[in-house]
């Protein structure tokens, strides 16, 4: 199964997620986040739920939704 790793560009209100597959192949999503609200669209949504379905695209959306929240929150301060 497929792996990844999200990382926060916080200054710049940017998420990055690197998807490594099973054969060592790569792919990397941008994406900007509101820093007030936390809100973000992920359009790839669709293409990695058909490549490794809707319980991988959760959890991997689990850990992005972490992120931005912290992200959010020490904006405001807590």
């Amino acid at each position: 199964m497929a792996t990844f790793r999200c990382e926060l560009d916080a200054p710049n209100n940017i998420v990055m997620v690197m998807v490594t597959e099973d054969d060592g192949s790569e792919h990397d999503y941008q994406f900007d986040f509101d820093p007030r609200s936390g809100r973000y669209e992920f359009s790839e949504r669709d293409i990695l739920e058909r490549d490794f379905g809707a319980d991988w695209v959760d959890e991997m959306e689990s850990a992005v939704k972490k992120l931005i929240d912290g992200a959010v929150a020490a904006r405001k301060g807590g």
